[in-house]
């Protein structure tokens, strides 16, 4: 497999990093939280699995930047704690590329989701030159979709999606730059 390097980005409060073998304690905590996995495929069911969970999904995160784009290890800049995970991940089924975040409970609240989804998009967006993002939320997961609202995607409606009743969401790049990505 060809070498691929993983960007860090910067935001006010934030960094985007690729993840390393000693975030998995830290990633196991965060699938291992009933609040957190609530609203993720597999959910509660997956809980005690955690570990193994880890380290599979670190594997696999690094792993799926060949493509680009993927998914990296947050964590507070002025602390280095770690906050969780925020990226974009192609979708199995579909082909279409999905923005997603998982904050440690700790960290809800800040506002951090929305700054690191903003991130996320702005890569997708002008490294990546992607034309169209989504989004998929559980409906009951108010905070979620208020964190995409907030950067500028909108509600598509509902459908089902790996057992789940989600919400869909979307943004365009054209959508982006009038709005979210203008500022």
């Amino acid at each position: 497999m060809p070498e691929f390097r993983i960007p860090t980005v910067a935001t006010g409060r934030l960094t985007l990093r690729p993840f390393v073998a000693a975030d998995r304690p830290d990633y196991a905590a965060l699938r291992a939280d009933p609040d957190v996995v609530r609203f993720l495929p597999g959910g509660e069911a997956l809980v005690p699995f955690a570990n193994e969970i880890a380290e599979s999904r670190i594997a696999a995160f690094r792993d799926a930047w060949s493509r680009g784009y993927g998914v990296w290890a947050v964590e507070e800049t002025a602390t280095g704690a770690f906050v969780g995970q925020a990226g974009l991940a192609s979708m199995e089924r579909s082909g279409e590329v999905e923005v997603l975040y998982a904050l440690a409970r700790p960290f809800w609240g800040r506002g951090y989701a929305r700054e690191a989804a903003a991130a996320a998009l702005r890569f997708g967006f002008e490294q990546v030159g992607l034309e169209r993002i989504v989004a998929f939320v559980v409906p009951e997961n108010a905070a979620s979709s208020r964190v995409l609202e907030a950067v500028g995607l909108r509600a598509t409606g509902d459908t089902d999606y790996n057992g789940f009743r989600v919400r869909g969401y979307e943004i365009a790049v054209a959508e982006w730059r009038r709005t979210a990505g203008g500022s």
